[in-house]
């Protein structure tokens, strides 16, 4: 190797903070991820398959916003107005390719049973205490330890890796989380792997993430350290990446709540674990054990997987996705569009709006519309009609899971502030 060849590798290797032999492994890693794209774009195209099947209700979704789609309407019925929205004004997104894991499979399933799972969860004041229960069952299991798995890393046996624990077995963080993770999914509960870092290189951490649509976010659940994070002020659960990008101002503000779930390991030294989400990944799938991919397949590994990192931790060699934007990573589930699909007017005095529902879900079984307060009602397909009287008027909607629990409710509020001329 000659000498500038030495200086430039000994620079690159400085920069990305690898030393050289780490730097020539990372470095053919990253090399080698378009390539194996090319080779498994099957595996790409089977993933996408699945990831769109969570787009429900509206098929095709109109080309325009749902925005659009009422403002159009208004202008077509002047005296129709819409006067505030959330949710129900949003583009449901199309572009996460995360794949989930269906409750129905049958290591899930028999994991449920011979666990009872269900019961576990049971006599809950509402589903955020549901979800701690369970994550509070995970993290009792076993001490934390270091013990061969019954399977391997995917836990792809979570009942055989329970029966272990249950005779004297201890595992680390990741096999609690990938255990929570499976757990969530068998009771319909979209659930995510999220590893955590100091400095992007070196796995230090991983916890699970569960879907709240009580609180309509993501959530941490750390079942090795058995405890959640909440902010004092709104009580709410944060998000790795809300501990990526608040945990410290929180903690130095006296904010952060760290909630324990469960009695703490005795295998275990506490400690802050802030420094560790400086990085965070997440694996954009969890079906680990039902769809199996050779080693390499941009349909999992390094091309699937996202990450962002804080400034201090500095540049990354990597060929993971970097997606620093809270909404996009942290992105929503269980959500409903409402689009304005038709209108007709029925006399000087009504007007028929026909109403469109566009959601994202995993775990979709219905959307429900509640008319101005009224009772929650079952939506036949993807479409209502609702009349409309010279009156304010609320049109809720929501999708309904599964397993029975209740999605985030989209409101739209609209008027007809006088009556209509023939």
């Amino acid at each position: 190797m000659g000498a500038a060849t030495f200086v430039a590798w000994w620079l690159i290797g400085t920069y990305f903070r690898l030393a050289p032999v780490a730097l020539a492994i990372q470095l053919a890693r990253v090399c080698l991820m378009p390539v194996e794209a090319r080779l498994r774009q099957a595996d790409v195209d089977q993933a996408a398959r699945i990831a769109a099947a969570y787009h429900v209700g509206l098929s095709p979704v109109p080309t325009e916003s749902p925005r659009a789609s009422w403002q159009a309407l208004a202008q077509r019925i002047p005296e129709l107005r819409v006067l505030s929205s959330d949710a129900a004004l949003q583009d449901v997104r199309d572009d996460i390719p995360f794949v989930y894991q269906d409750a129905s499979a049958d290591y899930l399933q028999e994991f449920k049973r011979r666990y009872h799972l269900e019961k576990i969860v049971a006599q809950s004041d509402n589903e955020y205490e549901s979800m701690l229960k369970l994550g509070a069952w995970v993290g009792t299991r076993w001490d934390h330890g270091s013990d061969l798995l019954p399977n391997d890393h995917n836990v792809c046996n979570p009942s055989a890796v329970i029966e272990n624990g249950s005779r004297g077995a201890t595992y680390w963080c990741e096999i609690a989380a990938r255990t929570l993770v499976h757990a969530a999914s068998a009771l319909g509960w979209p659930a995510r792997l999220i590893t955590a870092s100091r400095d992007g290189y070196t796995w230090e951490h991983a916890v699970a993430e569960l879907w709240s649509n009580r609180f309509d976010k993501w959530f941490v659940i750390d079942a090795d350290f058995n405890m959640v994070y909440e902010d004092s002020t709104s009580r709410v659960p944060l998000s790795a990446f809300e501990l990526h990008t608040t945990g410290e101002q929180l903690q130095r503000s006296g904010r952060l709540v760290l909630r324990s779930i469960a009695p703490p390991k005795k295998g275990l030294r506490f400690r802050s674990l802030i420094p560790f989400y400086a990085y965070v990944h997440v694996d954009m799938r969890n079906d680990w054990c039902t769809r199996a991919l050779p080693r390499g397949s941009p349909a999992g590994g390094d091309l699937a997987t996202w990450w962002t990192a804080r400034p201090s931790v500095g540049p990354i060699l990597t060929a993971k996705v970097r997606v620093d934007d809270h909404a996009r990573f942290d992105w929503p589930l269980n959500t409903v569009a409402l689009y304005a699909l038709n209108a007709e007017r029925i006399d000087g005095e009504r007007v028929l709006v026909k109403v469109g529902l566009a959601g994202y879900s995993p775990v979709f079984a219905r959307f429900e519309l509640s008319i101005d307060g009224r009772s929650w009602q079952p939506v036949e397909g993807s479409t209502e009609s609702v009349i409309v009287t010279p009156a304010t008027h609320s049109i809720q909607g929501r999708i309904v899971t599964r397993s029975g629990d209740e999605g985030p409710v989209s409101e739209l509020k609209l008027s007809l502030v006088k009556a209509l001329q023939p």
